[in-house]
């Protein structure tokens, strides 16, 4: 499988409801910023996973498993 169908299956295939306890304002704000961009919150909160990932170099162990 390339790495763009890795990144590709685990953007698509959501099966973790995941609760997060945030600031209603900050959460407020997100939304907006989101609504602004076009974009679900889901999709950008799984953009900024995936970016903390690559940074912390966990992305490409991943992308580079057999």
């Amino acid at each position: 499988m390339s790495k763009a169908d890795k990144i590709l299956k685990l953007l698509q295939k959501k099966e973790k409801d995941v609760h997060l306890l945030i600031n209603p304002t900050l959460w407020k704000l997100f939304r907006q910023a989101c609504r602004k961009n076009n974009v679900s919150p889901n999709h950008k909160i799984s953009e900024l996973i995936l970016k903390f990932l690559e940074d912390e170099g966990i992305l490409d162990e991943f992308l580079n498993e057999k």
